[in-house]
């Protein structure tokens, strides 16, 4: 699909690319060659060993969650697309003993 600043992603998405950085196990597979960090000799920050059982991305233009099964007996990833409270007002409250996830709107009702 298409991206760029007049490209937003709808929240199905946001999380199918989520989803697919857990399943690489790296949340930065452009890094260094379009993202400014520092490359490391002996390791990978970016890198992830294991699965985790709530992955998030903060500042983006909806709500979104979804539930990802991991293979065999790694259970289960929240992957939770958080959107900004300064253009949205919405906040996201994980429940981490179920993963059950609710989004909080603050502000003026319609």
């Amino acid at each position: 699909g298409k991206s760029g600043p007049d490209h937003e992603l709808a929240p199905e998405e946001q999380l199918d690319l989520m989803e697919a950085t857990l399943t690489w196990q790296h949340v930065a597979p452009s890094a260094p060659d379009t993202l400014a960090c520092y490359p490391y000799k002996d390791r990978d920050p970016f890198y992830l060993d294991r699965s985790p059982h709530v992955y998030f991305a903060g500042n983006q233009p909806k709500y979104g969650a979804r539930t990802v099964e991991r293979g065999g007996a790694g259970g289960k990833t929240l992957v939770v697309s958080v959107p900004s409270f300064a253009t949205t007002g919405t906040m996201v409250l994980v429940n981490l003993r179920t993963l059950e996830c609710h989004p909080i709107t603050f502000g003026d009702d319609p």
